[in-house]
């Protein structure tokens, strides 16, 4: 690997004779996948842990440059985000399956170059490599001709760092904490060219509220047969997915070496002797483990989505739509918001929330999300709201906008009653003292988990509610970085059945006395005035009207 393109045997007019198909020693699994990647554009693998995942990317990489002039694959890695030595760990992985690919083909046409520099290395040591691994300067370059090559960048997966057009290879996706973010980034680059790939790694994330759970869970109830080579299911999310697990693997002769003994044992026997059955489940098993930080599970969401879909719940955006209130029955209504008057491109949105109680339901018959640095223009919306839907109660969360609440509490209490809720203040439910934050999440969990909720579904409102999570007993919102969105439609809607549940407490009204005589007992005849000629007026016990 260390000749340089004068010594290459080849003329700039005329390429090289390619071998017809690449003849590489390869799994079962690695084969399919091989094979697959030319019949879809994006493809996802997800396997049990030391499969050879990278061996595999290799191997597909080298194919793509040597049937593709010029063409450029990039090859995305998570370990360039982690420390030294995983970074040097993974570079003497790609090594060696560099290495063993390059070894299958005509000797003289793979470098290994400096991108930074453009330079190739006489020799390249372990720790040239791995210096070239960490610094994202890596190349492999496949020469058709002495001015012509095609070649594999080696970069971190950031978003900052997949700008350049060609292939694109995403090694253990589920442990980049943005990858939403690098998704992002990375998928108009395959749009922008019906030829470009987009090729996916990794086993199934810790955490379920993980993109890239939601990119590559399969469907509830999927079945897989063992099966040497995998087997291949679509996605949630309309992704194909080759999937292999302990069990397939077992049965291509690849099993898992015990730690003591070194002896080669059965997945089964494998599982039994793991403390940690989920992590065993996740990353031998391939299982999709819903659960983690995320506080609503996406299954709980997307019954609710569907409930809604039936029950007609809308999800806009900037302003309220024409003929909303025709979706609206006869059911009491509470109306929930959680302010925000910016509108940068990453700033919170303003979310609102309106549920109507259908028996035992709570159904979000609307969902607003807007973003304005003008006051009013919520002002506005909440008025019309109000004044249309007549809602027994109209939740604010005044905890970073308390100026703003209390002047909506004071233009709009005429026409409801407005409450005010301060999260960090303390509320008592069933007899126990809880944090507003703390009550209110668990309302709306609670509704979900219970499937007793009904919810636009779109997806910006399963992103949002995807962004809460459980902490320290209580909960907390993470930050989208892309949308600027921090769990805003999910406030709004905890506070929409915090207005429903207002709206229960019965409050009677009756006339009181003041000035001489207030702490009498209430006199016999009340003081009022005749509300219609025919009513008789009442009598007088000597005291002014």
């Amino acid at each position: 690997m260390s000749d340089t393109p004068s010594q290459l045997q080849a003329d700039d007019e005329r390429d090289m004779t390619l071998p017809a198909e690449p003849v590489i020693q390869m799994r079962s699994g690695q084969r399919h996948l091989f094979r697959l990647v030319d019949e879809y554009r994006m493809l996802a693998f997800v396997a049990r842990r030391q499969y050879g995942k990278t061996t595999a990317f290799a191997n597909i990489a080298v194919k793509k440059m040597m049937k593709v002039k010029n063409h450029t694959v990039i090859f995305g890695s998570a370990k360039l985000n982690l420390s030294r030595e995983i970074v040097r760990k993974e570079a003497n992985v790609m090594e060696r399956g560099i290495a063993a690919t390059v070894k299958a083909f005509t000797a003289g046409r793979f470098l290994i170059a400096d991108a930074g520099t453009n330079k190739v290395p006489d020799t390249l040591t372990h720790d040239d490599f791995a210096e070239l691994f960490e610094a994202q300067r890596l190349e492999f370059r496949y020469f058709h001709s002495r001015g012509s090559y095609s070649r594999t960048k080696v970069v971190a997966l950031r978003p900052d760092t997949v700008g350049e057009t060609g292939d694109l290879m995403a090694d253990e996706i589920g442990r980049i904490g943005n990858w939403r973010e690098v998704y992002e980034a990375i998928e108009p680059i395959v749009q922008s060219n019906p030829l470009f790939r987009l090729l996916l790694s990794t086993t199934p994330p810790p955490d379920d509220a993980h993109y890239s759970f939601e990119q590559l869970a399969p469907l509830p109830g999927t079945v897989f047969p063992v099966n040497p080579e995998g087997n291949v299911y679509e996605s949630i999310h309309g992704v194909t997915v080759l999937r292999l697990d302990y069990h397939d693997a077992y049965a291509d002769g690849i099993p898992v070496y015990d730690l003591k003994s070194g002896k080669p044992l059965d997945p089964d026997t494998f599982r039994s002797r793991q403390i940690d059955k989920e992590a065993c489940d996740r990353n031998y098993g391939c299982v999709f483990v819903t659960g983690g930080s995320a506080a609503i599970s996406y299954l709980a969401i997307a019954d609710a989505q569907e409930l809604g879909q039936q029950l007609g719940c809308m999800f806009a955006e900037d302003d309220l739509p024409v003929g909303y209130d025709r979706r609206f029955t006869d059911g009491p209504i509470g109306i929930g918001a959680d302010p925000a008057t910016t509108e940068g491109e990453k700033s919170n949105p303003f979310g609102i929330t309106v549920s109507e109680r259908i028996g035992g339901r709570y159904v979000a018959r609307l969902m607003l999300s807007f973003k304005s640095a003008d006051p009013q223009k919520p002002k506005n919306i909440l008025r019309e709201l109000v004044s249309t839907l007549h809602p027994v109660c109209l939740s604010l969360d005044a905890t970073s906008e308390r100026y703003w609440c209390a002047e909506v509490k004071e233009e709009l209490e005429l026409l409801v009653n407005v409450e005010l809720v301060v999260n960090s203040e303390t509320t008592e439910y069933l007899g126990e003292k809880l944090k507003y934050k703390t009550y209110l999440g668990n309302l709306g969990v609670a509704a979900l988990d219970d499937r007793a909720a009904a919810i636009p579904a779109h997806h910006a409102v399963k992103d949002d509610f995807r962004l809460v999570v459980r902490e320290k007993g209580g909960f907390n919102n993470r930050l989208d970085s892309v949308t600027g969105r921090h769990g805003d439609l999910f406030d709004s809607f905890k506070l929409s059945l915090h207005s429903l549940n207002q709206g229960d407490v019965k409050t009677e009204a009756a006339g009181v006395p003041v000035g001489r005589g207030a702490d009498m007992p209430t006199p016999a005849h009340t003081h009022r005035m005749a509300m219609s000629p025919d009513e008789p007026a009442p009598v007088s016990d000597g005291f002014m009207g």
